[in-house]
């Protein structure tokens, strides 16, 4: 019998944990610091095993706990992925994660060669289905001698049209901290040629509309450095090359209001103790307790009173004569109460994943667009469609790793096609499909 260690009890981990034990019989073990919740996971199943761990040094649990399994799945905050990799390394054991590979991950590479064991990453959502759908679509216009002049790819995951109904169009489905990271994060990428730079503060001026075919119009905006992956498609010298995110129409200006107001500070700690919303907005601005709070905002931002965005931030909570029930905190703390007290699923709510790739071919007699879209959306009183669609892609992989499908050793993301190909084809057994079209321009 197999055996997995699953680090980690997030958002995205249960239908990862159900296709370990219900699909494949693996033993899994499931290591957190909240037995609670890996309880809730594993719901009974002899072949669950919970394992408090609290993921601090010296990491002696850790070793004895990589040793003794087949291979491990990391789904820890990324700032853990090397201290888990090294584990790894040490006792020859793959590795599997959804996140992006850092620049410490990737200066692993010859050592997990060296070690004769893959560390896979980028095998989620976005980063992940993005990749693999890409590579499908690029390898196939090689193989028809086509030349791509533009490659541009989006992945979000949003409330579903159905279920879009609070003002920030937004609801999370994910880690909210990681959201607020990712909201300042700079991003690159190329147009017409040129490298675009996009600083961190500056992410949310540089959005715009985009049509998705059979699905409608949504706001973009870039996401990370583009141009890491130009070499991994094998696209170099492109005119245009583009990864963004996609949000329904609204969301870009709301966040950067959020960001004007340094609400998404999480670095220096208030004294919150019996301090109000109001008061802590008014603290924000440099207002005293005279001051009309909602007009003051929006002198800082340069809006109305009467302004949407003040509108949403007064839903939010932020003007609310409450308490804030945390003694301390930063102010993204503060904020994130808010999110997530407001910005949460329903158990009858269904979000929704919009994974959309579009290229402009070069044909000897012809221009050619191809898209490639996914959509997907949740499942009431069930899996969330992002759950499912960043924890399916690492299950499936990890299963053809153990199974030895996957041969591929050293750190690497999903763009080879014995990782894609056979990834691809069981994703879209469980629904997640492209569905592709092509138009001659």
């Amino acid at each position: 019998m197999k055996r997995v260690l699953v680090l980690g009890t997030g958002f995205v981990v249960k239908p990862l944990v159900d296709y370990f034990i219900d699909k494949c019989k693996y033993e899994v073990l499931v290591a957190s610091r909240d037995n609670n919740h890996s309880g809730l996971i594993i719901a009974g199943r002899s072949l669950g095993k919970r394992v408090l761990w609290n993921a601090k040094p010296p990491y002696e649990e850790l070793n004895g706990m990589v040793k003794g399994v087949d291979l491990v799945v990391s789904m820890l905050p990324p700032s853990m992925h090397l201290i888990v990799a090294e584990a790894c390394l040490k006792h020859g054991i793959n590795m599997v994660t959804t996140s992006y590979i850092s620049p410490e991950m990737g200066a692993l590479d010859e050592r997990a060669k060296d070690a004769g064991i893959i560390i896979l990453n980028e095998i989620g959502e976005d980063p992940g289905m993005d990749h693999m759908g890409a590579m499908h679509m690029i390898n196939q216009v090689n193989e028809e001698g086509g030349k791509i002049k533009s490659f541009k790819s989006y992945g979000s995951g949003i409330p579903s049209f159905e279920h879009n109904n609070n003002p920030y169009g937004y609801k999370f489905s994910w880690s909210p901290r990681g959201l607020l990271k990712a909201a300042q994060t700079p991003a690159v990428y190329i147009e017409n040629g040129d490298k675009v730079e996009i600083s961190g503060e500056d992410l949310f001026e540089s959005s715009w509309l985009v049509d998705v075919k059979g699905l409608g119009t949504f706001e973009t905006y870039p996401n990370r450095d583009s141009t890491n992956y130009i070499q991994n498609y094998g696209l170099e010298g492109i005119s245009d090359f583009y990864r963004g995110l996609l949000r329904h129409p609204g969301y870009c200006n709301s966040v950067q209001s959020m960001k004007d107001l340094n609400l998404l500070d999480d670095e220096r700690t208030n004294d919150l103790q019996g301090q109000t919303y109001k008061a802590f907005t008014v603290s924000l601005i440099g207002g005293d307790k005279d001051t009309d709070v909602r007009q003051a905002v929006a002198d800082k931002l340069t809006l109305k009173v009467s302004s949407d965005i003040i509108k949403q931030l007064g839903w939010l909570g932020i003007f609310d004569e409450v308490i804030i029930p945390l003694s301390k905190g930063t102010n993204a703390d503060v904020l994130l109460h808010l999110m997530e007290e407001k910005m949460s699923y329903e158990e009858h709510e269904k979000d929704m994943i919009i994974v959309h790739n579009e290229a402009e071919i070069e044909f000897n007699n012809r221009m050619e667009k191809r898209t490639a879209t996914m959509k997907v959306e949740g499942r009431p009183y069930g899996h969330s469609a992002m759950a499912r669609a960043v924890s399916l892609p690492a299950a499936i992989a990890s299963r053809l790793i153990m199974e030895g499908t996957i041969r591929t050793k050293g750190v690497c993301m999903p763009t080879a096609e014995e990782i894609y190909k056979p990834v691809l084809l069981e994703l879209a057994e469980n629904g997640y499909k492209f569905e592709l079209r092509t138009e001659v321009i």
